[in-house]
């Protein structure tokens, strides 16, 4: 029989690892998927950061966006988005989380509309929160943000948006189907 201690400190160990791999993956995908635009950069990290919410939760959703994303960004010399990044990237991986968190309670299983409800709603706060941001935090930083920014790059946001909705939900279920999902949140 094992000890609870030493469960919980598998558990933590174990959880710990995880977190790290996915701040690392969603790095990795942003950084090395990224596509400049006229704007910025398209990039599929917010498919894992969406995965990382399905499998991990919502702590590690958030986790896993922000850290990696905002890392990403100061990779790509994108320093000055790198904080509403941090900020806009984690609350994405908090709400997927957050809301499969709400529904698999109720439910008892993480259903594939659920997990396509979650991946929408990340998607919208992923564009809301970069419309935003430009629209108001980053003017203040910077003279050529504010309205036309914000307008210029939010038909790129939602392209990555969606495409990351598609790619983030349909791993997931493929995860899910393969039991990796089960394995990884013992």
């Amino acid at each position: 029989m094992v000890s609870p201690e030493k469960t919980s400190k598998n558990s933590t160990t174990k959880l710990l690892a995880l977190n790290g791999m996915m701040i690392a993956l969603v790095f990795v995908v942003t950084y090395f998927t990224k596509v400049p635009t006229i704007v910025g950069y398209l990039n599929l990290g917010d498919a894992v950061i969406i995965i990382t919410a399905v499998i991990l939760g919502k702590k590690s959703g958030f986790l896993a966006g922000a850290v990696g994303s905002a890392i990403a960004d100061m990779a790509a010399s994108f320093y000055y988005f790198a904080p509403i990044t941090f900020f806009v990237k984690g609350l994405e991986g908090l709400v997927v989380g957050l809301i499969i968190e709400t529904f698999s309670k109720r439910t008892g299983s993480k259903r594939p509309l659920v997990i396509l409800l979650a991946s929408v709603a990340g998607s919208v706060v992923m564009v809301l929160g970069y419309f935003i941001s430009e629209l108001y935090i980053m003017k203040i930083f910077d003279d050529t943000m504010g309205l036309a920014a914000a307008l210029k790059d939010l038909p790129f946001n939602l392209v990555q948006g969606g495409f990351c909705t598609v790619v983030g939900y349909s791993l997931s279920l493929a995860l899910e189907r393969f039991k990796v999902l089960r394995f990884l949140s013992r």
